[in-house]
């Protein structure tokens, strides 16, 4: 076994002398160790660390809305920030890989907290058909799969369908959000998830419209449970449990 494991590394380091690979974050080359993001540029990822915490910011945004049995999100996402560049390369740029790799570290950093207890299926949020395949893939759907790699929880995209291609939500305010995004998805297969527990999946939330609207359709199944989770969090949201100044998170160029 130490001998495959040294010729591996041995693969790997000679892979990465022939097919150099650059961080997505600063560009900087990337040693063997690593994977999409440099060392450094992961250190300095903005972190939100709620980590699923009871009473959370993101659980707040869908209080006396729906009810949900838990939330978090793992980064907070800052206009303009370097940090973001993997995001958005994930969702324009033609990197489904990134997905995965975030998919997977959001995994591992909530899999020792209980917030995967009792779930049973991952549904990530659908894309109209007309944006599927001009991008030629679903980022959520990316997400969910590193999601799964490490939970073992199987991914769900037969449950929810997008029925409308709404025009982006960049730039709208909260009640213009809300009205863009009604009715605009249709459960098509209920059954395959009545009486569980489903983890709802996106990118990034905001105000929480687009997710909610999700949710709201999900929830016509009878006795459904459904936790909340994304990979950023945009918006001016107190970061800590309980009253809090807002972090100074940008509203602006928040794309959906």
């Amino acid at each position: 076994m130490k001998l495959l494991n040294t010729l591996s590394q041995l693969v790997k380091d000679v892979e990465n002398i022939l097919f150099p690979r650059s961080c997505a974050v600063c560009g900087r080359r990337l040693n063997s160790a690593e994977d999409f993001i440099c060392s450094n540029c992961y250190l300095d990822l903005p972190f939100t660390q709620i980590r699923g915490q009871e009473g959370n910011v993101v659980e707040r945004l869908f209080w006396e809305q729906i009810r949900i049995e838990r939330a978090s999100s793992f980064l907070w996402y800052k206009g303009g920030a370097k940090s973001i560049r993997p995001v958005l390369s994930l969702k324009y740029n033609d990197r489904p890989q990134y997905g995965i790799y975030f998919g997977k570290i959001m995994a591992n950093d909530l899999k020792d907290t209980g917030f995967f207890d009792g779930i049973g299926s991952i549904i990530p949020v659908p894309l109209a058909k007309k944006k599927k395949r001009k991008r030629g893939y679903n980022q959520s759907e990316y997400l969910a799969k590193g999601l799964s790699m490490i939970t073992g929880i199987p991914v769900r995209d037969d449950v929810v369908r997008r029925i409308i291609a709404n025009p982006t939500q960049t730039r709208l305010n909260a009640e213009q959000r809300k009205k863009n995004v009604e009715n605009i998805f249709k459960l098509v297969n209920g059954k395959a998830i009545e009486g569980k527990h489903v983890l709802l999946l996106d990118d990034v939330i905001t105000t929480g419209a687009t997710i909610l609207s999700c949710a709201k359709e999900l929830d016509k199944v009878e006795n459904l449970r459904i936790s909340i989770l994304s990979l950023m969090l945009a918006g001016k949201h107190a970061d800590v449990i309980g009253d809090a100044k807002p972090r100074n998170v940008e509203w602006v160029n928040v794309y959906e």
